[in-house]
């Protein structure tokens, strides 16, 4: 599998495991905010040899693997890998756009991914929008089923900056957050999830529409008005700095 990065295993990126990273080059996504499609752009692949070559040097500390990117499942040798992974009786966690339910599946079907974190990109009438392309709705909503059948899952929305159709730019409204934490509901017919609502952090040079870079951290008021209401749909939402 095409590995761009590894990162040194931490606390952060995979909750209650100390977790190496994986990141994977390549996205079917052109989200306006991102800023890891700049990082990734140049990446070396170091493959799974090089990957496993890193974890043997901190076996004795890891106990999980975040894979993330990009888009991991658009990669071909995704399954293999994370059976190799699991070989090591490390947990797997996923970072996933949704974009691809197929995948998704087979890896709920397999029970080979004990956690898995799904971008919802707004409200369903922004995501081309937000996520820069068009054509994926129905793959998003199919996602967004699958992924609350794995052991542990979570939503999660940063309230980024949304180039409109009138050319505005204007960060996602508490309006908008709350219609998005409604679908997802909906789509599920529960509102037992976890979800997160996470801030927009400019990265001068690092953003993939440099419109957004102008922009600051979304403002705390902002977030503690989103949180408010996406309450009302999805009680179990916190806001992720």
């Amino acid at each position: 599998m095409k590995i761009g990065a590894a990162l040194e295993f931490n606390l952060i990126d995979y909750p209650g495991k100390i977790a190496a990273v994986a990141f994977t080059p390549g996205c079917n996504y052109l989200c306006p905010h991102c800023h890891a499609a700049p990082l990734l752009a140049n990446a070396k692949d170091i493959g799974d040899e090089g990957f496993f070559a890193y974890l043997d040097t901190v076996k004795e500390w890891i106990t999980g693997v975040v894979i993330c990117g990009g888009e991991p499942t658009l990669q071909a040798g995704l399954i293999p890998f994370i059976e190799k992974v699991r070989a090591r009786n490390l947990a797997v966690k996923l970072d996933t756009n949704g974009s691809n339910p197929k995948v998704l599946a087979q890896l709920l079907a397999g029970g080979l991914v004990d956690y898995v974190a799904m971008d919802v990109k707004g409200p369903r009438f922004l995501w081309p929008a937000t996520a820069g392309v068009e054509g994926h709705e129905t793959a998003m909503a199919e996602s967004i089923k699958l992924v609350a059948q794995f052991p542990v899952y979570e939503f999660r929305t940063t309230v980024a900056p949304v180039v409109r159709g009138d050319g505005e730019i204007s960060f996602l409204t508490a309006q908008e957050m709350a219609a998005a934490a409604r679908y997802v509901a909906q789509v599920t017919g529960t509102d037992a999830h976890k979800y997160y609502v996470q801030k927009f952090v400019p990265r001068k040079d690092g953003l993939l529409d440099k419109r957004l870079e102008k922009f600051p951290e979304t403002p705390p008021q902002l977030l503690q008005e989103i949180h408010k209401e996406v309450m009302k749909h999805l009680p179990n939402t916190q806001v992720r700095g």
